[in-house]
């Protein structure tokens, strides 16, 4: 290696901050910013999986995306997580990423899965099945991780109504203290933390008397649309504010700098931008209209993308946000039917995509994972790429939330 030789000291000191600045791919996004990041690129793709007609066991997949293995894009593992009908849904490593907590809709079970020991087969440390009894809340969305401890939003009340609220555990499962929302904002859905500005805000969506109904049952008078904004340290909220109905994913701006983030609003298929005014206060709102039914919401590494999934109009929309009041629409792709949940890789160039949202609202039984890749030219669809989840001796599963590891 030859060495270039620095006329100036100023020359010399921005070289070694180039050679110093962390890889490109330590820039996951969409996860807590107190998760340790990968410092490689994605070995493993982790798929929490719902026995489609719930009569068998939910488990966890692991698929091989080593992309220099000669088992790419196959099966390698499966976990049975012991029990069915639980509506498997979200997830969220601990901290230190040796963890992942994931949770069921409709039992509010909660699992404590070990990915240290063996990254390509997780197994499960640890089972809550008191967490109704010991937070009186139901419906376990979203796993936050906090250092030491996981922050999670639940969707409603012990009995399946509301008020919806929060709950903070250790690492190994042991329930700390319950955070009330505030009288005016009783719908519950996803959380995020801004650290720079000691903010947390978050959003809404419907209790299981509601969510547990076929969608022709349901009924759009018990969604909420509020967004909470929170002072982070204290866990207090100092201000509810409204946006479109269903406001789903919270996602901040990835630059410290910045105050103001976005959440897909379901039911009114947008997306809105919230935002500080300078005072400490915020406002949100309606920026985009996207197509039917906006599920998911990711950010690219580099903050200037977002990628919204509509699970209704079938197509994933790629948002240029580099003016946040005016996303422009730089693609869209058709990887499947019901697109929903994304995980974008930490170099911002792949996207994985599976197509189940809940199993009252999935209409289509075609489920899998799918491969986007994301360049200059905007997204394409990777033909090879196709893990079919319908072929299992049990029968279909609906693959819903991924992690990388």
């Amino acid at each position: 290696m030859v060495v270039p030789r620095f006329r100036t000291p100023a020359l010399l000191g921005l070289a070694l901050a180039i050679l110093a600045a962390p890889a490109a791919t330590r820039a996951e996004t969409c996860l807590s910013p107190y998760v340790k990041r990968l410092d490689r690129p994605e070995k493993y793709l982790y798929v929490f999986c719902v026995d489609a007609d719930a009569q068998e066991n939910d488990f966890v997949i692991t698929v091989d995306v080593d992309r220099a293995s000669p088992s790419f894009g196959t099966i390698i593992h499966r976990l049975d997580l012991g029990s069915k009908g639980n509506e498997t849904h979200h997830w969220g490593f601990t901290d230190d990423r040796t963890r992942i907590w994931a949770g069921g809709l409709f039992s509010s079970r909660i699992w404590i899965l070990d990915v240290a020991t063996d990254p390509a087969a997780p197994r499960v440390e640890r089972v809550l099945d008191g967490v109704s009894a010991e937070t009186g809340l139901s419906g376990p969305h979203t796993y936050y991780a906090l250092p030491g401890r996981m922050l999670i939003s639940f969707l409603g009340a012990a009995d399946g109504g509301l008020p919806a609220a929060l709950a903070e555990f250790t690492n190994d499962g042991e329930f700390i203290r319950r955070i009330d929302q505030p009288e005016e904002a009783p719908y519950g859905y996803d959380v995020a933390v801004k650290p720079e500005l000691n903010r947390m805000v978050s959003s809404s969506f419907t209790p299981k008397r509601n969510y547990g109904k076929p969608f022709a049952e349901m009924s759009l008078d018990d969604f909420g649309d509020e967004l909470v904004v929170w002072d982070f340290k204290s866990r207090t909220p100092l201000q509810v504010i409204e946006a479109g109905l269903a406001p789903l994913e919270v996602r901040w701006s990835l630059k410290p700098e910045n105050d103001y983030g976005f959440t897909n609003c379901a039911l009114d298929h947008s997306i809105y931008l919230f935002k500080g005014k300078g005072d400490g206060s915020y406002e949100a709102k309606k920026v985009a209209d996207t197509a039917a039914l906006p599920a998911d919401l990711r950010q690219s590494p580099d903050d200037r993308y977002l990628y919204v999934s509509c699970f209704g109009g079938d197509e994933i929309q790629q948002w240029d946000v580099s003016d946040p009041e005016r996303p422009v629409l730089a693609s869209t792709v058709v990887p499947c039917v019901q697109p929903n949940m994304m995980h974008v890789t930490s170099d911002g160039k792949r996207m994985y995509v599976t197509n189940s949202l809940l199993s009252t609202l999935d209409r289509s039984g075609n489920f899998c994972v799918r491969l986007v890749h994301v360049g200059p030219d905007g997204m394409k669809v990777d033909p090879f790429f196709d893990v079919d989840l319908t072929g299992f001796e049990t029968g279909p599963a609906r693959g819903h939330d991924m992690l990388l590891n």
